[in-house]
């Protein structure tokens, strides 16, 4: 669960565990049973956007463990249609972006079943309600920090097949025809001559920078580079997932782990308020693809973001992101 009074994502600190994943994850499934008895949806505070609209972040009373149940993924889909019927009737919001996982491909192929079923909804179907992904921009955010490094001539990907991973491989090899990228994937979803897959995460130790798109739980890098005789090529470790969660090379203490996908607010009249609270991040920095249904509000945009990334638009809302004061975190300290 996410709210700003009891919060699983430390409000301005990194993600931390004080449990094994799989018992916290348990222990919130009983929490988010106990809390469904009593409520559907909670809300964090409003923030004021560019002295014009109002946001807010309004969450379904969901946690990981419903997600990773199919069984239950028609119900959560319901639960995102009825909160944006409550919104619309009590404040008349038109425009709503999907957070995290509520756009899974495995949930609603990335929000594109529930931009369906607003147009059947006997409600929602005339009141010109917008669903956005925001992945555009988180789309993005990943290629432009990847692009900060111009000497990268190969790099190994977890996280590849998702939609943004496909979407920033095909924007590299636009830009950089001669990258090689090897893919940690059982499934070789991307035809290219640049691209070749394995199923060893081992062979992250021969790359010099590992990209990461996909949440692995630690113990899996672990038991991967656990037998390695020597430390390897890799030095950074460059993570786009959310939450972010840190990893321990505790065997190889050359390899850094640095969150990436994550933009810096520098405008302070743009977005005043607690646009950032309860996001695992630092004070004054959103996930692009919040930014991005922030974005969508403030041009006007009256068409639906969802499924697959048109790669057309990404290089436009950098620049409309970067007019608005938002940019990439500055990782130079980190490296």
């Amino acid at each position: 669960l996410t709210c700003p009074e009891w919060s699983v994502y430390n409000m301005y600190q990194p993600y931390r565990f004080l449990m094994p994943v799989e018992l916290e994850v348990l222990l919130m499934n009983v929490v988010g049973i106990i809390a469904r008895a009593c409520i559907k949806m909670y809300y964090c505070p409003r923030y004021l956007i560019n002295n014009k609209h109002v946001g807010r972040i309004i969450c379904i009373a969901r946690t990981p463990f419903d997600y990773a149940s199919p069984k239950k993924y028609a119900a959560i889909n319901e639960n995102i249609i009825e909160l944006m019927r409550v919104q619309h009737k009590t404040c008349g919001t038109q425009n709503f972006g999907l957070g995290n996982w509520n756009k899974m491909k495995q949930l609603n192929n990335g929000g594109a079943v529930i931009a369906d079923l607003v147009k059947k909804d006997e409600y929602l179907k005339d009141k010109n309600i917008n669903v956005w992904t925001g992945d555009t921009l988180t789309t993005a955010s990943v290629f432009y920090q990847i692009m900060d490094f111009p000497d990268i001539k190969e790099l190994f990907f977890v996280g590849a097949n998702g939609k943004i991973g496909n979407a920033v491989c095909q924007l590299l090899f636009k830009h950089r025809p001669d990258l090689k990228i090897r893919v940690l994937s059982r499934y070789q979803s991307m035809k290219h001559p640049n691209i070749s897959y394995t199923e060893n995460l081992s062979e992250m130790l021969d790359y010099e920078v590992v990209l990461v798109g996909k949440i692995l739980p630690g113990r899996k890098y672990d038991q991967a580079l656990k037998d390695s005789s020597t430390p390897g090529k890799t030095r950074l470790v460059l993570d786009y997932s959310v939450p972010f969660i840190p990893l321990h090379f505790r065997k190889h203490k050359q390899i850094r782990h640095i969150q990436i996908g994550l933009l810096e607010s520098t405008n302070k009249q743009f977005l005043q308020g607690p646009f950032d609270v309860c996001m695992s991040h630092e004070q004054n920095h959103i996930y692009p693809c919040h930014a991005c249904c922030i974005l969508n509000t403030v041009i006007g945009r009256k068409t639906d973001e969802t499924g697959e990334i048109e790669l057309e638009d990404v290089e436009r809302y950098w620049d409309i992101a970067e007019s608005y004061g938002l940019k990439n975190r500055d990782i130079s300290k980190l490296l």
